[in-house]
């Protein structure tokens, strides 16, 4: 089994920003992918009414992701601009 650690999490209008510390063996596009699957399908398993509203041509997530590393900057500046993503409206 594959394990993550997320660190950070915020859901935005159009987007999701995740601060993930993984094993540095583990592609980039791997850990979004699995991020993408897990999600989709405990999503579709617990509301199965937006089935049919997402999945008519594609799927449940756009194709495409963004990733970076700590490199640049420090864990802590990362987790705060995480952090202080202004929330989706419930």
């Amino acid at each position: 089994m594959i394990l993550h650690h997320v660190i950070a999490l915020e859901i935005v209008d159009d987007h999701i920003h995740v601060f993930v510390q993984c094993d540095p063996k583990h592609s980039p596009a791997d850990i979004a992918r699995q991020f993408k699957s897990y999600s989709g399908k405990h999503l579709l398993k617990r509301y199965p009414e937006i089935r049919e509203s997402y999945f008519w041509r594609g799927g449940f997530w756009k194709i495409g992701y963004y990733g970076g590393t700590t490199d640049a900057v420090s864990e802590e500046v990362v987790e705060r601009y995480i952090e202080e993503i202004e929330h989706a409206p419930e």
